[in-house]
């Protein structure tokens, strides 16, 4: 967990999300078990179900660009089972979802957190 903590410590020093001004719960879903939201540049996106995993999901964002994962709660240094590619970079689409000018497609395995950065390049 101590691994864990300093990832977001680092995580925290290159964003800055807790001071951010920018923060939006865009999705709260009971029955998925998931909570999306935005602080700063970042998108977390939390499944508690413990058994469903959800593949091409849905989650509205504020900017559009090019999404990378920068933090994944599944990593196996974390314990995780590995579910995530952290290589792989989500594209946003235009159009209104969750009340967000824009949207990504997202993996989002059970019993996971998960968080987006809006690439540099």
């Amino acid at each position: 967990m101590q691994e864990f903590d300093q990832a977001m410590q680092h995580l925290e020093e290159k964003y800055g999300f807790m001071v951010s001004e920018h923060q939006y719960i865009s999705r709260k879903d009971e029955g998925d078990k998931t909570i999306v939201f935005e602080r700063g540049n970042l998108v977390f996106v939390f499944n508690f179900h413990w058994s469903n995993s959800y593949f091409g999901y849905r989650i509205g964002c504020f900017k559009p660009g090019k999404y990378k994962v920068v933090l994944n709660s599944d990593d196996k240094r974390f314990g995780g089972f590995g579910r995530i590619d952290p290589s792989v970079d989500c594209f946003s689409a235009e159009g209104t979802h969750n009340n967000r000018p824009h949207s990504l497609l997202v993996y989002a395995p059970s019993r996971t957190a998960v968080v987006y950065a809006l690439s540099d390049d």
